[in-house]
């Protein structure tokens, strides 16, 4: 037998363990596939994407390969720690430190290349069906089946290059001069883990602070508050895991009555040993499941949402504008649509007329400001009730501004704000829109533009009116002043857009989520090893399997949902923010997501227990 048939030989001897990496890398292989095969459809190509979600979805794959990089790596690392003795003896009876990474290697590249190959497989199986399903969320009708020839040798080589990649790195963990180390394995003496209140007390308080900033967020505030919010929480929760649940555990030690109480001293001691080691891997997974939850949640907020938001931030079905002086070009460009809809028998209504804007000295912000008898029009035009005000009061018409009776100064004009209008009476371009008396109006300076507000009944059914006038006018979309708004190019654009933003972030979180599976069962092959000698000895001395399951029971479910639980509350408070800043609906998707991850979850959880549990009953027999 020569080195490579020992090297094969490894990897089908030790097939338990390499099992979940081998399967989370063939789940990961498939979706990659996947993913490249519909990127590159000739169908998908051809589609004129904006640049940005082209350059989206490219980057979605370098992402993932990134990160499945990382999750090899990852694996394979505390693979080989569980390995520590058998290298030791290798080293022993003659191996040189290249022939050890040459073994290590070999079996890198044979599992990544089975597994690329595995998902290819896998991948072309479904394919009919991702095409449908891709095709309807990314707003197309289904794509056609094809021979995905270039989306097969990226992944296949992908793969070859992470196992190589991987190979050259974990070569590094096996060192020759650590041998006595290697033959004792990971069997070192543990000293009881310790806390500090004071770090404590800063878990606690950055937890509360980042949780209240987001559900205190508003359209201002929230993108200011994305870093520091953050930032809090990723610290919290390291700090979580490595002091505050060491804190927990010990104030329950303390309680004498409920310690002390049958298997209670048991799981209560191993879970204090458990968190502590695991502090690194529950912050990673913690971290990753929130990132994945709160980007699927929020897409598919928007993706849910998105005509609330088009209809709440367009209220007329067109609406062109420009500066005053040209006044003509909104004409001739209203005029068009107006002919369009009589062509097609639909019924409408139209205001053409004026409004000024001011821009901030920054030029980053910028108000509009319409006289009385404007918004009547447009009010009237839009269904809405018409609210009064005296001389020296203003109405603001944006539904999620945040004005209770304040006093606002237009160009040197102190007026109080009387009342807030729920609708918009023209775009959420403008920004803040603030309805003032006739003669008031005159007196304020600002850029003054002219405007045609068309509406109908049924703004949908005119997506080929809004296609025929980009045809005719193209793209002329205007400046920081003025510009013209389609309501039902915008629906068609905002569809695909947050389907292609959706398909990507699902994507990702596919990926996320199948490879910390991953991390949780290698977790549990190494614990088992362990778990096994222990549970034999208390075993002889009178604890029967009933209570050594309950005790297993406890430490592996901690194992595997205490970071999902952690992650679903983060997700909760992010998704808040959302709701609060945006008035965007998130109480379905927030439910269906963290639904459909804790089922997940679950059955994940049964099925290793189950398995633990068989592992640890034999080893009693």
């Amino acid at each position: 037998m020569n080195f490579r048939e020992f090297a094969t030989k490894n990897v089908y001897r030790n097939a338990k363990a390499y099992f979940a990496y081998f399967l989370s890398s063939g789940i990961s292989a498939a979706l990659l596939f996947s993913f490249t095969m519909i990127i590159f459809h000739p169908k998908f190509v051809v589609i004129k994407l904006p640049g940005y979600l082209r350059n989206s979805l490219y980057m979605t794959t370098v992402i993932s390969y990134l990160f499945l990089c990382f999750f090899v790596f990852y694996s394979v690392s505390t693979f080989l720690k569980s390995r520590y003795k058998e290298f030791g003896v290798l080293y022993i009876i003659g191996s040189s430190k290249k022939q050890i990474q040459r073994m290590i290697s070999i079996e890198n590249i044979i599992i990544t290349s089975v597994s690329g190959v595995v998902g290819i497989v896998l991948g072309v199986i479904f394919s009919k069906i991702l095409l449908a399903v891709s095709g309807k969320l990314l707003g197309f009708n289904a794509l056609e089946f094809y021979i995905p020839v270039r989306a097969m040798s990226i992944t296949f080589i992908g793969f070859i290059m992470i196992g190589v990649v991987i190979s050259i790195f974990c070569s590094f963990i096996i060192r020759e001069d650590m041998v006595l180390k290697l033959l004792k394995g990971t069997k070192k003496p543990k000293s009881e883990p310790k806390s500090s209140i004071i770090l404590v007390i800063i878990c606690l308080v950055l937890l509360i602070v980042g949780y209240y900033m987001s559900i205190t967020s508003s359209e201002k505030t929230i993108a200011n508050r994305i870093i520091p919010v953050t930032t809090m929480v990723i610290v919290a929760t390291y700090l979580l895991f490595s002091q505050l649940s060491t804190f927990v555990i010990k104030l329950i030690k303390k309680n004498r009555n409920l310690y002390m109480k049958k298997t209670t001293v048991l799981w209560v001691s191993n879970l204090l040993y458990r968190i502590k080691d695991n502090t690194r891997m529950f912050f990673l997974i913690t971290i990753t499941s929130t990132v994945a939850l709160s980007a699927i949640g929020s897409v598919y907020a928007y993706w849910r949402d998105k005509e609330t938001q088009i209809n709440r931030d367009f209220p007329q079905a067109f609406f062109c504008s420009d500066t005053y002086k040209n006044k003509s070009k909104v004409h001739l460009k209203a005029d068009f649509i107006e002919n369009s809809l009589k062509d097609q028998g639909m019924d409408y209504t139209k205001v053409n007329d004026e409004m000024k804007v001011i821009i901030s000295k920054s030029e980053k912000d910028k108000i509009a400001v319409i006289k009385e008898t404007t918004y009547k029009k447009l009010a009237s035009t839009l269904a809405l009730n018409i609210i009064s005000f005296n001389r020296n009061e203003t109405i603001i018409a944006v539904p999620l501004a945040e004005y209770e009776r304040k006093n606002i100064i237009l160009d040197n004009i102190e007026l109080q704000v009387a009342k807030k209008s729920d609708k918009r009476v023209i775009p959420t371009f403008y920004g803040d829109v603030y309805i003032v008396k006739d003669d008031v109006y005159e007196k304020i300076n600002g850029v003054k533009c002219y405007f045609g507000a068309l509406n109908v009944e049924n703004y949908k059914d005119t997506l080929n009116i809004c296609n025929s006038y980009y045809n005719n006018f193209g793209d002329d979309e205007g400046d920081n002043i003025y510009k013209n708004f389609l309501k039902a190019h915008i629906l068609e654009s905002t569809k695909i857009a947050y389907g292609v933003i959706l398909f990507s972030v699902i994507f990702i979180g596919l990926i996320f989520f199948v490879t910390t599976a991953s991390f949780l069962y290698n977790k549990c092959y190494m614990d088992i090893i362990e778990d096994k000698n222990k549970y034999r000895q208390l075993n002889k001395i009178g604890l029967t399997y009933k209570e050594i399951k309950k005790v297993l029971n406890i430490e592996i479910g901690v194992l595997f949902l205490l970071p999902y639980i952690i992650a679903v509350i983060h997700f909760f408070f992010a998704m808040s923010a959302l709701k609060y800043a945006f008035a965007i609906e998130i109480a379905v998707p927030v439910f269906q997501i963290i639904g459909i991850v804790l089922i997940i979850q679950i059955m994940y959880f049964l099925i290793i227990r189950k398995n633990y549990l068989l592992e640890i009953k034999k080893n009693l027999l």
